[in-house]
C-alpha cells in the first residue's frame, strides 16, 4: 500500500507544475492538491489501522438521518468524467497506476476488510478517468424495492361499479 501515496505524491507534484504554470487554474489546482493530501492521509491512517489490527467498528450510514444539516461544499470541483486529466496531462500515469495497485492481493485483502477505503478511490478513478472503475471498488447499490400497491377501492372498502349505473338512476 506505499504504493498509493507515491502514486498521490506524484500526481500532486504534476498538479503543482501545472498550477504555477497555468496562472488561471491555480485557485482550482491547489483546492485539488489540498483534496488529495487528504485522500493521502486518510489511506495512510486506514492502512497503518489495519495493520496494526485496530480498525474502528463500522458507523451507520449518514443519509436519511434526523437532524442532519450538510455543510454548503467549500469549492465547487468540477463533476465531469476525467477532467483532472484534461487539466494536468501527467496525471493518466497515476490513474492507471492506481488501477493496477487494485491488482494487488494486499490491496484487494486491504479492500474486502475497509470497504470505506473504496470512497477514497472512486473519486479518483472518476477525476483520472479510469474506465471502467475496478468491480473491487464499484459502488453496489441496493436493489430498490417497489411495493405493491393495492386498488384504491380496495384500500378504502369501496366497490367500484361503472358510471353508467349511477347516471341512470
Amino acid at each position: 500500500m506505499y504504493e498509493f501515496s507515491m502514486i498521490l505524491t506524484r500526481l500532486q507534484a504534476a498538479i503543482a507544475v501545472v498550477s504555477a504554470r497555468e496562472r488561471h487554474l491555480t485557485v482550482l489546482l491547489v483546492a485539488v492538491w489540498g483534496r488529495i493530501a487528504r485522500m493521502r492521509t486518510r489511506m495512510e491512517r486506514l492502512v497503518a489501522l489495519w495493520r496494526a489490527g485496530t480498525l474502528p467498528a463500522a458507523r451507520a450510514a449518514w443519509a436519511g438521518r434526523a437532524g442532519m444539516v450538510r455543510k454548503a461544499p467549500r469549492f465547487k470541483f468540477p463533476t465531469g468524467r476525467s477532467w483532472l486529466e484534461r487539466m494536468v496531462r501527467d496525471a493518466l500515469p497515476c490513474g492507471n497506476g492506481l488501477a493496477n495497485l487494485l491488482t494487488d492481493a494486499e490491496c484487494q485483502a486491504f479492500l474486502a476488510a475497509v470497504p470505506q477505503a473504496a470512497r477514497i478511490f472512486r473519486p479518483l478513478f472518476h477525476m483520472l478517468g479510469v474506465d471502467p472503475v475496478p468491480a473491487v471498488v464499484r459502488r453496489v447499490r441496493p436493489a430498490v424495492v417497489v411495493p405493491t400497491l393495492a386498488p384504491v377501492a380496495e384500500l378504502v372498502g369501496v366497490g367500484v361499479s361503472p358510471v353508467s349505473q349511477f347516471l341512470s338512476a
